[in-house]
């Protein structure tokens, strides 16, 4: 499986999203699976896929030419992929991914993820997909979700299908369970 992991290029204020990102590295390497993402080696981007490599795991990197142009590609990845936009990168990300896992991020992972949750309410995409909530850093976000059907803006079934993951575990069972014909 290949999946695709969208994060900060920058670790953040806490330690547990390092840490999480090195298990979610070391889970997808074990498990023989590919880690998809953008092809950096800083922050948390840089740590996902040291931790794949480092647990025999393939890593296939989407980069911009523009962020390759200033180094900031991680140079022992198994494959880059050298795009001309952003827009091009999340494409190609979204092409090549078989799950989409949210580690904490900014707004790019916010952007990504947030796509991928309207391509599959529209049914433009059926893959697995889920917020990996280190120490309740997506809660406020849930939160907002559920106001979003307060207000009527979302419906109910969709809320219903956006995943939040406390632990590498539920972010397991979540691509298991789709990987053998579950819900996303």
């Amino acid at each position: 499986m290949h999946i695709t992991v969208y994060c900060g290029s920058v670790f953040g204020n806490r330690e547990a999203y390092r840490d999480a990102a090195a298990q979610l590295g070391k889970w997808i390497g074990e498990n023989g699976h590919w880690l998809v993402y953008g092809g950096s080696e800083s922050g948390l981007m840089g740590v996902v896929a040291d931790s794949t490599l480092d647990a025999g795991g393939k890593v296939l990197g989407i980069e911009p030419k523009f962020f390759l142009d200033e180094g900031l590609d991680h140079p022992r990845i198994t494959e880059l992929i050298a795009v001309q936009t952003m827009a091009e990168r999340k494409a190609c990300m979204i092409e090549r991914g078989d799950a989409f896992v949210a580690l904490p991020g900014g707004t790019g992972t916010l952007e990504e993820i947030s796509e991928i949750i309207s391509l599959c309410r529209i049914g433009q995409l059926d893959k697995p997909y889920v917020f990996f909530n280190i120490e309740g850093y997506y809660d406020t976000l849930r939160v907002f979700f559920e106001e979003m059907v307060r207000e009527g803006m979302l419906e109910p079934a969709s809320l219903r299908q956006i995943r939040f993951a406390d632990t590498l575990e539920e972010v397991a069972r979540v691509i298991s369970a789709a990987q053998q014909g579950g819900e996303n």
